[in-house]
């Protein structure tokens, strides 16, 4: 008898090697990061380009308002790093994980995401304008009025973010888990069509629909 094989339902981890070596002191355009390891004291230009980093690990690097063209990233962990209103966007990122980071303001439009995971971070008002996204994990994250205009994702999961006054306009859900989120005030809520809740959210995303809807509450009127 031949055994189901498990469905996969979150993202894969990076796949780091045992020994990392000291990456170079400045960030330079064109360059490939291959199995090294920086932290806080790299020096990176306001614009690099064609950057591809495999197989290594950022500690503490300060990113914030750098704008990144052409970057890969492949296996890779960003922990504790400052990337806040840096501009990635149609970034390729392949299991690679934020790990207490700052991305408020981060803008990743167009991005492809595989087996990408967001844990315990600040992403306010992220920008995933018509991004590609495949096993996504959004966890213990501020998403506040992040823009997911025409966001495209299957097998994704936001799990105890805060999603208020996001923008999930003309987005496409399949297979998405928000258990846990806060779903106030989402703009766009018809998108959500297709996604999972636990009960506890039923109530409060229920205004949030019926506006969307159009439908008025009100009293009953009496009669003439």
């Amino acid at each position: 008898m031949s055994r189901s094989r498990a469905t996969k339902r979150r993202p894969e981890p990076p796949d780091l090697p045992d020994g990392l070596d000291p990456a170079p002191a400045v960030v330079g355009s064109g360059e490939v990061w291959d199995c090294v390891a920086t932290g806080a004291d790299v020096r990176v230009p306001e614009h690099v380009a064609d950057l591809r980093v495999q197989e290594s690990r950022w500690v503490g690097a300060n990113l914030g308002g750098v704008r990144f063209t052409g970057l890969q990233c492949r296996d890779t962990e960003f922990v504790r790093c400052d990337l806040s209103g840096a501009v990635l966007d149609g970034a390729v990122l392949t299991r690679v994980v934020f790990t207490g980071c700052r991305l408020t303001g981060t803008v990743l439009d167009g991005a492809q995401l595989t087996d990408v995971r967001i844990a315990d971070s600040a992403a306010d008002l992220l920008g995933l304008r018509m991004a590609r996204a495949r096993f996504l994990l959004v966890e213990g994250t501020g998403l506040h009025g992040a823009d997911l205009y025409e966001f495209d994702g299957e097998h994704c999961a936001f799990l105890g973010c805060d999603l208020g006054e996001a923008s999930v306009d003309a987005a496409r859900l399949v297979e998405t888990d928000l258990h846990g989120s806060t779903l106030e005030d989402v703009r766009g809520a018809l998108s959500l069509r297709g996604a999972r809740i636990s009960p506890d959210q039923i109530v409060p995303l229920a205004a949030t629909l019926l506006d969307a809807l159009g439908i008025q509450v009100t009293e009953q009127p009496g009669d003439p």
